[in-house]
């Protein structure tokens, strides 16, 4: 095995950012792992996860255990001053898998990448509370309100560092493997089953809530089991949609099961706020990815164009998708003689 400090650079893209999980999980099976790992929005879950003591599969069997269904009601709408979500429910899902720990508790050297909204200034965020982090790094403009630590309002780092290739080199690595989940935006807007619709989810009667306490250390966290995780989190939903008896059905989308298919322009008569932001995002995080991955030593770019920015429900697509493009890119011999 090689003798140089390796750094995993997780990117941000929100539901994309799931094939993370089957991009780690190939590095997993290649004996490979990290010194290092810095995240931007959703791989600073990622990466805060596999930090926390989750490998690969754990994080798969939690992804896919869960019922989205449920949790696309997993929100806590607030007056739209700076955010439409106030992010506290979110803060309460990451609590239940990870618990208050602090960065110093980690199996691994982590950073996660913020914005401060005021200045424009990159954050590196690697001390202090995990959860509070993580939820600064993952809070997407207009979508969520951002956080106030020390003073700074911080959103989504994704607006200054896609892919934190330069924070894993900042922190030490020598070999940086760089990931990122951000398509090509002209190629987003082409999905084949853009308009199927999840029922509205049934509510049981008993009310059951989080301790955010539960878990105080990592050791902590290897003893629960995977499932317990599972039902914390849908228990959570079922505590929120019981105060809040949303109605309607949620539009989402889903994935074709082909990927040889052609693909037909998405029709959209006239853009929902949710599209205008997530599209937004994505035009500006995209350029800046490419531009992070030419820094890397290693840049894995899953195909993950026909993943819906929040189709949080095509997990196993998306882990799927993360583990094509990690065995393609292994596959070359000289690349995995780094290695060894």
């Amino acid at each position: 095995m090689s003798t140089k400090k390796i750094g995993y650079a997780l990117g941000g893209g929100a539901a994309r950012g799931l094939s993370h999980i089957g991009v780690l999980k190939v590095l997993h099976e290649y004996g490979i792992s990290p010194d290092i790992i810095a995240g931007t929005s959703i791989g600073s879950i990622i990466g805060a996860l596999y930090a926390g003591g989750y490998d690969p599969d754990d994080m798969e069997k939690i992804v896919l255990g869960l019922d989205w269904k449920k949790l696309l009601y997993m929100v806590d709408m607030t007056i739209p001053l700076s955010g439409l979500l106030q992010g506290k429910r979110v803060v309460l899902l990451l609590k239940s898998i990870l618990g208050n720990i602090t960065f110093s508790q980690l199996r691994c050297d982590f950073s996660c990448v913020a914005t401060d909204i005021i200045s424009g200034e990159q954050v590196v965020l690697r001390d202090g509370s995990l959860i509070e982090a993580v939820r600064a790094s993952i809070s997407i403009p207009g979508i969520f309100t951002p956080v106030e630590l020390s003073g700074r309002y911080l959103v989504d780092g994704g607006l200054v560092n896609s892919v934190p290739v330069s924070i894993c080199r900042e922190m030490g690595a020598d070999y940086v493997i760089g990931v990122n989940v951000i398509p090509e935006p002209r190629r987003i807007m082409y999905n084949l089953n853009k308009n199927i619709q999840l029922q509205v989810c049934e509510i049981s009667n008993d009310e059951k809530t989080i301790k955010d306490d539960r878990i105080t250390d990592p050791v902590g966290i290897r003893h629960r089991s995977l499932q317990s995780h599972i039902d914390d989190i849908e228990n959570a939903a079922n505590t929120f949609l019981l105060s809040h008896r949303l109605k309607g059905k949620a539009n989402t989308t889903s994935l074709s099961s082909s990927t040889t298919e052609q693909a037909q322009p998405l029709q959209i008569k006239s853009p929902k706020l949710i599209d205008i932001l997530s599209q937004s995002l994505t035009i500006s995080e995209y350029r800046l990815a490419v531009e992070n991955l030419k820094e890397a030593d290693l840049a894995i770019s899953p195909d993950v164009e026909g993943i819906g920015f929040w189709q949080f429900n095509n997990g196993a697509q998306a882990i799927a998708l993360g583990e094509h493009a990690a065995r393609k890119v292994l596959a070359n011999k000289a690349t995995a003689n780094i290695f060894r």
